[in-house]
Order: C-alpha cells, then sequence, then structure tokens
C-alpha cells in the first residue's frame, strides 16, 4: 500500500506562491500609496474646512465695533456704511448712519445709566472667520469674576493684519469709561493684538495694560495655511489676514514687560488631531507654531482649534491668568 506522504501536491492556483508574493518594494510601494490616499483624504477634509469659512461671511462678518461704553456697541457695516447699536446682550437698540446711533448711545448712557461692570476692560478678539459667539462662555464667566469683559467684532475676513490693528486703536482711543485694559485673543486674534500692542497709540498714555492670554495663536505662521494658499479659495476666502499667516510673518514683536500666556490644543501624545501636521496640533495650528518668546506662561489643552477657547480648562486657566500671572 503506498501512502500519501511525500508525495509532492501542486499549490492552488490563488496561493501566494503561486501568484508571487508582494516583494518588499512592491509592500513600500503599497504603503506609500495608502499613506498618500490618506493625506489626499485629509488635505480634501481642509480644503472644505476652509470653504466652510465662505459661510462665515454673514451679518457677523460684515459689521466692526466702532465704540463702546457700558458693554454697549456701535457697529458700522463694512459695506453698506450704516450702523446699529447693541446693548451687553447683542440686542439691537438702534439703526441709522453714524450720528445717529452716537445719539442714540449718549441717549441710552443717560436712560439706562451705563456704566461699565468694572474699570478693567478684557477685549476677547476672535479669529479668522469666526464672531463674537466664540466666547458665550468665556465672557460670562469673566463678567462674572468682576471683569467689563467685551467680545468684538471685527471682519476678518476683509483686512490685513494692520488694518484689524486700526480698528482696535481706535476703540481704545475713544473708551471713556475704563482705566485698565487686558486682552484675551483666539489664533488671528493674538497677531492683532501683537500688532496693537506694538504701536505708540495715544490710548497707551491713558489706559493701564494689564495681561495677554493667546488661545492657540499662530505665532510663527501657520504649515496648513501654507499649504493651502495655493488653492485660491484660500486666499479668496480668508483675504489678506490669510495670506499674511501662510506667509509667517513677519508678525509685530511685543513691547517689553507685557504679561503674555499662550494656551495651544493638541492631544499631547505627539500626534495631534490632523495627521498632516508635524508633531502635536490642534488640527489647525502645531503647539510648536504657537510659541512666541518672552512668554510668562503656557500650556497645552485637549482641544480642537475651533473650540480650544470653551474649553473649560481654558476658561479656568484664562481667569488664573487675567488674576494672578499664571495659568495654574
Amino acid at each position: 500500500m503506498v501512502g500519501s506522504r511525500g508525495r509532492s501536491r501542486p499549490w492552488p492556483s490563488n496561493s501566494p506562491k503561486a501568484a508571487g508574493a508582494p516583494s518588499a518594494a512592491q509592500r513600500r510601494s503599497e504603503a506609500m500609496r495608502r499613506k498618500l490616499t490618506r493625506r489626499r483624504i485629509a488635505l480634501a477634509f481642509a480644503v472644505l474646512a476652509v470653504a466652510c469659512l465662505g459661510i462665515q461671511l454673514n451679518r457677523t462678518q460684515l459689521w466692526e465695533d466702532r465704540q463702546l461704553h457700558g458693554g454697549w456697541r456701535v457697529q458700522q457695516h463694512v459695506v453698506l456704511h450704516s450702523c446699529r447699536l447693541l446693548d451687553r446682550e447683542n440686542a439691537t437698540r438702534a439703526r441709522g448712519w453714524g450720528e445717529d446711533c452716537a445719539a442714540a448711545l449718549e441717549e441710552a448712557k443717560r436712560v439706562e445709566s451705563l456704566v461699565p461692570a468694572s474699570r478693567h476692560l478684557v477685549l476677547l478678539l476672535h479669529g479668522m472667520g469666526r464672531s463674537t459667539f466664540l466666547f458665550r462662555d468665556l465672557q460670562r464667566d469673566l463678567r462674572a469674576a468682576g471683569y467689563e469683559a467685551v467680545a468684538i467684532s471685527y471682519p476678518s475676513l476683509t483686512r490685513d493684519i494692520a488694518g484689524h490693528a486700526d480698528q482696535i486703536e481706535a476703540l481704545l482711543n475713544a473708551a471713556d469709561d475704563v482705566e485698565q485694559v487686558s486682552f484675551v485673543a483666539h489664533s488671528l486674534g493674538g497677531l492683532v493684538v501683537r500688532e496693537a500692542l506694538s504701536r505708540e497709540a495715544p490710548w497707551r498714555a491713558r489706559l493701564a495694560l494689564g495681561r495677554v492670554v493667546m488661545l492657540a495663536p499662530p505665532n510663527q505662521g501657520s504649515q496648513l495655511a501654507g499649504a493651502l494658499e495655493a488653492l485660491p479659495p484660500y486666499h479668496w476666502i480668508g483675504g489678506p489676514s490669510a495670506s499674511e499667516i501662510a506667509a509667517g510673518g513677519p508678525f509685530a514683536a511685543l513691547p517689553d514687560g507685557v504679561e503674555v500666556a499662550v494656551i495651544a490644543g493638541g492631544t499631547d501624545d505627539g500626534r495631534g488631531f490632523n495627521s498632516l501636521l508635524p508633531g502635536d496640533n490642534d488640527g489647525v495650528v502645531t503647539v510648536a507654531e504657537t510659541q512666541l518668546a518672552g512668554v510668562r506662561d503656557s500650556m497645552t489643552v485637549n482641544a480642537i482649534h475651533t473650540l480650544i477657547a470653551a474649553a473649560p480648562e481654558t476658561i479656568a486657566a484664562t481667569l488664573n491668568f487675567l488674576a494672578y500671572g499664571r495659568l495654574r
């Protein structure tokens, strides 16, 4: 009786040996192809995010604050140049031209007995394509802590950084109801604050400068912005400020003696929220890009770029720094 042992059986036609196992070069090529596909998908999502900024060209991006008093704001439409008066709850109290709203504010001062909650003003500046809604929770907690906290509107998609700083300068030059000013700024807002503080403006001689908290600021520019700069929609939607961020500066240096804290977003695992970016990141700006020489304190919170201002850890750290000069 002859057994089957010792006989060689043919390999099935669909087996790796018959078809030929992929070589090391083929495996590397396939890995690179998959990596490139993932990067393309990530880039597509990034482009979509930038395109979504276009949606922000709504009423919040078309108004700029021209005057502040007691939390009330006179705003001007950047295209039509008409004005409106908003109260502390953002309700519209008057409409018309500049002189109409200025008169309405003077009337409100008399009738409503408008006075600031504090002589210490905290200006909250949103980032590119965002709105004052970003600071809803932080503004509430700052007011509860006794500050005159005001989240201001500026047309972040239509001007360069210097133009935004002009608006801040004009607001503070006209501020007649406060004695001290601090800043909390998100993303692009941090670069605007740097520009505003680098100037010898009249308000600097009249108002004491408090502290500055920057949330996810692209202090060293943004690699993601640089990559998207080649795509026409980025420039069309983001405007001059977007191009300045993509170029990586140079941005204005802060004057000596200003107490600044930087809060970055990230995952603390070295990878961050966006695999396109090197190192820890918030999905848009890397932790390394937020760094600025001479800051007094810094920290990283687990939050993406858009939501970092609403993170409880961010709010607690901001309150602590404004009060005591340290984040924790």
